[in-house]
């Protein structure tokens, strides 16, 4: 089925130019700023890199960037890792929440109230925690990956509205991975929902699984796991591998097209 494919692959397209924008945006929290088309430039090359073993790699490369397009490697990697933090904070409540329309031998007896009840109350605890343990994540994160890092302090208002706007991911790569599931499976694939949760869940796994380059082959094992209740083993399994190769060649044919049409970094002055 041609038509969900091409609808899930735009959708997926315009999802991850909504988080460059945001990335982008966030820079003035840093005293920095970046064109639009700069930004997209380094992002999607940039963002290659996470499957190289390592998660320093695609910082470093970051960092790179950023200097040929002349704005700060510390703004620019601090924006992207806080993006990161405040996805998975986001991608975990959304699990949460919608853990429900899973199958119970998933999730066992969750009660749908008390779902909702904990992932508000982690959306709030994100909203005023993450800006007041700045100094705390910039010792501990610089550390970590052994160059200066800088948090923001945003506003209680600019993080609402961030956190907000860090929502909207998810339930984009969850309608598009229901409508890549229409495309390869026909009348077998999940429904709109299930198909949302067990995405979201299975991204949020490869995302801990900090050893994973990109998360593989935990995303994917965590799919089968969270899908084989609904559609059966085989066709999770096919699903799983069929979605990771159909989003790394969307990548990869993006980024190409980015490369095209943006062949250089500009700096923040033109």
């Amino acid at each position: 089925r041609p038509l969900p494919l091409l609808a899930a692959s735009a959708l997926t397209v315009l999802t991850w130019f909504l988080l460059v924008r945001t990335w982008s945006r966030s820079l003035r929290w840093w005293g920095d700023s970046l064109p639009f088309g700069a930004a997209i430039r380094i992002w999607f090359i940039t963002n290659l890199s996470r499957f190289v073993p390592g998660a320093i790699w695609q910082f470093a490369h970051v960092s790179a960037e950023a200097l040929s397009a002349r704005i700060s490697p510390v703004a620019a990697t601090g924006a992207i890792l806080f993006q990161q933090v405040v996805l998975l904070g986001t991608g975990i409540a959304l699990t949460v929440s919608l853990a429900p329309v899973l199958p119970m031998s998933v999730t066992g007896t969750t009660n749908p109230v008390l779902a909702l009840g904990l992932t508000s109350l982690g959306v709030l605890a994100a909203i005023i925690l993450l800006p007041v343990a700045a100094p705390t994540l910039e010792r501990w994160t610089t550390r970590l990956l052994k160059r200066d890092i800088k948090w923001p302090t945003p506003t209680r208002r600019e993080m609402s509205a961030y956190v907000g706007t860090l929502v909207l991911p998810w339930i984009a790569y969850g309608v598009a991975f229901w409508l890549f599931g229409l495309a390869l499976l026909g009348d077998a694939a999940p429904s709109v929902l299930p198909a949302a949760a067990v995405f979201i869940g299975s991204y949020v796994a490869g995302i801990i699984a900090v050893f994973a380059p990109g998360g593989l082959g935990v995303r994917e094992a965590a799919m089968v796991i969270l899908l084989s209740p609904i559609t059966g083993p085989a066709p999770a399994l096919l699903l799983a591998i069929a979605s990771r190769l159909w989003l790394v060649a969307l990548e990869i044919l993006t980024a190409l097209g980015v490369l095209a049409w943006h062949p250089r970094t500009v700096s923040s002055s033109e």
